[in-house]
């Protein structure tokens, strides 16, 4: 094979891997300490622990304890090798070749090794799970146990930003062979620092220490526990009264007062996560593209972050679905609130002031159903209130509907054809950190749920042509070119409301030491956590 000059420099603007995780220490300089119980207090929104079927957050959040991927991201946020040592990449960008790490074992005794990494991928082409078709496959082949050969049918420069998604996680061949695809969503077997003792959906996840983990000296707690706690004053009181050591998803006003009692730390940082109110493309009045461009001028995003986020936990989103720390972003632009605009933008599209103050067009009133949860994000329910009097100001009826999490995202996850929202209060997260999983699940036409997170339902011929030809780009620079084209044309279909990025917060005990931020999900690991005594 015809190989690049250094086999660890990525095709991602000379990124650098080097093999292992770096443990970034969140709260001081102390040295580790081993043993403990730490426990988490969260909201996840899945009833299994299947993380090659979905990329929901709040199952990643928890899945890099147990599996680990080929690549992972340090806490800088830079790509790293994890279960690959590195890799070659052909001069034609059709091949790679993958090294991995030596002497590394699943949980149940398995042999991590090329065959595992093939298994892995095939079983992710085979099902057809989450993003297995954001990498132009070809074949994939076992050169030697510690070398994994993938030839593609196109150049794939963000391939490795996609096997760094927790989606992409090695599962033991051994053990998914035998539970199939219904037993693998109750228990898992992987590589990772922490194996899985107890689950009870929606409830608990139990973790224990891996005595057998590949990387030498970790981890350091013996035990991690996950409680699924909906309420995120729930989660705060169980913080502050000791019955949690973690608590991630405050609102903003709590974390702010917590900064002010010793006993907690806070962390914060802007991650890939975006706030955004999906508008259904294929279903009337937000089918007009007039009507969907006024309702973005009609919502004040300053106001919503003032008021929700106390001003520092978001920030006005330019470009739908990403933030600029997403590889290959581009501005698209902002809406900016201007009431005025949008009620002359619905008179455009034929809706005239009632006597009531909604909005009537052919003597039906303009009415909207907004599907939203309550604490499955840190203000979500009080986001989707604010929209509704906003859009109300200007004749707009909001009829808000608010599901529990766990039936929240079902509703939301249809074929077009039976959707029957006009609105959804939603985030999105880049997991990938790079801008291609953006458009290839939710600009594109093909990307339309139930397949894949295009939940506005949008298509536009000239977008998914000129995603065709990006996905023929051999280079970055290529490749980003098309997608700066692409960027401002979805932003004036408007197919969403375009609200703002999330500025992440952790609460946890000041005793806890080593938790990092990783950006492309906005999670917070604690694998490689201690608590000092």
């Amino acid at each position: 094979m015809d190989r690049t000059a250094n086999r660890v420099r990525a095709a991602l603007g000379g990124v650098l891997l080097t093999a292992g995780v770096m443990v970034g220490l969140a709260f001081g300089q102390g040295d580790p300490v081993y043993g403990g119980t730490l426990t988490i207090a969260y909201t996840s929104t899945s009833p299994h622990i299947d993380i090659q079927s979905t990329n929901q957050g709040s199952l990643a959040e928890s899945a890099h304890y147990v599996y680990e991927t080929l690549f992972d991201r340090n806490p800088e946020g830079e790509l790293v090798g994890l279960l690959a040592t590195g890799f070659d990449i052909s001069n034609d960008g059709l091949t790679y070749d993958f090294y991995l790490q030596p002497d590394v074992t699943f949980h149940d005794g398995t042999p991590f090794d090329a065959e595992a990494v093939k298994y892995n991928f095939e079983r992710k082409i085979e099902l057809e799970l989450p993003t297995f078709d954001s990498i132009p496959w070809e074949s994939i082949e076992v050169v030697d146990d510690l070398t994994v050969r993938v030839h593609l049918t196109a150049p794939a420069p963000h391939i490795v930003p996609v096997l760094s998604a927790k989606t992409w996680s090695m599962y033991s061949p051994t053990w998914a062979r035998e539970a199939g695809p219904d037993g693998v969503k109750s228990a898992a077997v992987g590589t990772g620092a922490f194996m899985v003792e107890e689950f009870r959906p929606n409830d608990t996840l139990r973790l224990v220490k891996n005595p057998n983990y590949w990387q030498e000296g970790l981890p350091y707690l013996d035990e991690v526990v996950f409680r699924v706690i909906t309420d995120p004053n729930t989660r705060s009181a169980l913080l502050e009264s000791g019955e949690v050591d973690m608590a991630l998803g405050l609102p903003v006003p709590v974390t702010e007062r917590l900064k002010r009692d010793s006993r907690f730390e806070i962390l914060s940082a802007l991650g890939m996560r975006q706030y955004y109110i999906t508008l259904n493309n294929t279903k009337a009045p937000t089918d007009d593209v007039l009507v969907r461009q006024a309702i973005n001028h009609a919502v004040d995003k300053e106001g919503i972050i003032r008021a929700v986020f106390l001003g520092v936990g978001a920030q006005v989103a330019e470009t739908p679905y990403m933030s600029s720390q997403v590889n290959g972003f581009s501005p698209g632009g902002v809406y900016e609130y201007d009431p005025e605009r949008a009620e002359e933008l619905l008179e455009e599209a034929g809706w005239t002031m009632g006597p009531d103050g909604v909005r009537v067009k052919d003597g039906e009133p303009l009415e909207l159903a907004f599907y939203t949860r309550r604490g499955s994000v840190t203000g979500d329910f009080e986001i989707a209130e604010l929209v509704q009097g906003m859009l109300a100001d200007v004749g707009v009826d909001v009829d808000l509907q608010v599901f529990e999490s766990a039936s929240f995202v079902p509703a939301v996850t249809v074929p077009q054809e039976d959707s029957t929202y006009n609105m959804a209060n939603l985030t999105f997260g880049v997991v990938t950190g790079d801008a291609e999983y953006v458009v290839s699940t939710t600009y594109r036409t093909d990307s339309a749920a139930p397949r894949l997170y295009n939940r506005a339902y949008y298509g536009n011929p000239e977008v998914d042509a000129l995603s065709d030809r990006s996905r023929q780009a051999a280079t970055l620079e290529e490749r980003d070119a098309i997608y700066a084209e692409i960027i401002p044309i979805v932003f004036q279909e408007a197919p969403i409301l375009q609200l703002f990025n999330s500025v992440e917060f952790l609460a946890a005990n000041a005793d806890v030491e080593g938790i990092y931020f990783e950006p492309a999900f906005s999670n917070w690991p604690a694998k490689y956590a201690w608590i000092n005594p």
